[in-house]
């Protein structure tokens, strides 16, 4: 050993990487081993908030043009949930709090000018334009933004089983909305923010401009949600919104459509301060049009025939089901045999 030097600590056994970390013992060759899947958290009792139209939980969205009034038909649905009233003839599930994460322009000049027309002035809001913390730049990270989606919805500090709007959408799916996997990833990402702080959803999007041409239109209304039919596969509900222009029709046409129960359509009006009311009466006088879906001859038709006829009045499946009772009990039409149907033609001899 050279003069100047110093004998060195004794060897040490290399720690591990973390001091708290125990080593744990080998298994024995024969025992098989076994993998635990566990739920990312432990889900309140799933009551549905709308019995099969918003399950608990869920991420279902709201789609109509640009302009056409999507946040004031969610400003009047919201207050229906406040005030526990029937939304379309459903009666609501209690939420513990209602909020909206307003992400487009700025909530004074816009959608808190609905929410007080509606009656709600004071709901929860984050709205990400008028956060003077917030730095836009971060968006260009696309892969990112459901995070910050979840970011804005930890600002809002909701109790479990509240109800959350987001206004729009489309920003936080992936960057890409043509995209399917894009879209697909980003609604279960969605997906798990919402159901780890044990929400429920309900977005706007954007629906994509009707074609001219009559005969190269899209043959579902919700087939018209822009982006990737992902966005039809991967979340819960679809509600489309529709104007007179659109439809030809004299209302506006809300029609939702649940993967847990029949498609639903209802004609709206606009009242003088643009809020939306369903038209009164909506039923008034449908047993007279189903009547004239009926072939005069007193041919059978099935009650899928008729449904299918009534779609384009339009006229719901359940408003059938309803006129048909009417008209079978008017001595009109005859059931006869489940599903089928005819009319009873009068001989004049």
């Amino acid at each position: 050993m050279p003069k100047d030097a110093r004998p060195g600590p004794p060897c040490q056994p290399e720690l591990p990487l973390d001091p708290t970390a125990r080593p744990k013992p080998a298994a024995a060759a024969s025992e098989p081993r076994v993998v635990l899947t566990e739920p990312r958290v432990v889900l309140a009792e799933p009551v549905d908030l709308i019995p099969n139209i918003l399950p608990f939980g869920s991420v279902s969205l709201l789609s109509g043009a640009a302009g056409l009034g999507k946040t004031a038909l969610l400003a009047t649905i919201a207050k229906a949930f406040r005030d526990g009233a029937p939304i379309f003839g459903h009666q609501p599930n209690p939420v513990s709090e209602i909020a909206i994460i307003n992400a487009d322009r700025g909530w004074a000049r816009g959608g808190r000018v609905w929410f007080e027309r509606a009656g709600f002035p004071d709901i929860k809001c984050y709205s990400m334009p008028d956060d003077p913390t917030f730095d836009p730049r971060c968006l260009r990270k696309k892969f990112e933004r459901t995070a910050r989606l979840g970011e804005f919805i930890d600002k809002l500090k909701l109790p479990r089983r509240a109800l959350l709007f987001v206004d729009p959408m489309g920003l936080f799916l992936g960057g890409n909305l043509l995209d399917y996997d894009t879209c697909a990833v980003a609604c279960h990402e969605i997906r798990v923010l919402i159901r780890e702080r044990q929400l429920t959803l309900m977005a706007t999007a954007h629906s994509g401009k009707l074609k001219a041409d009559k005969k190269d239109r899209y043959a579902r209304p919700q087939d018209q949600i822009l982006g990737s039919s992902a966005l039809l596969g991967f979340t819960d509900t679809q509600m489309v919104l529709a104007s007179p222009d659109e439809t030809g029709e004299p209302y506006y046409t809300f029609m939702w459509l649940s993967h847990l129960a029949p498609p639903e359509t209802f004609l709206l009006t606009r009242n003088a301060e643009g809020i939306f009311e369903q038209v009164p009466d909506q039923e008034a006088g449908s047993p007279a049009r189903v009547l004239a879906l009926f072939p005069a001859d007193g041919a059978e038709v099935t009650l899928a025939e008729l449904a299918a006829l009534a779609e384009a009045l339009p006229l719901t499946l359940k408003t059938v089901q309803r006129a048909l009772t009417a008209l079978i009990a008017d001595c009109q039409v005859q059931k006869v045999r489940r599903g089928v149907y005819r009319r009873l033609v009068v001989s004049l001899h």
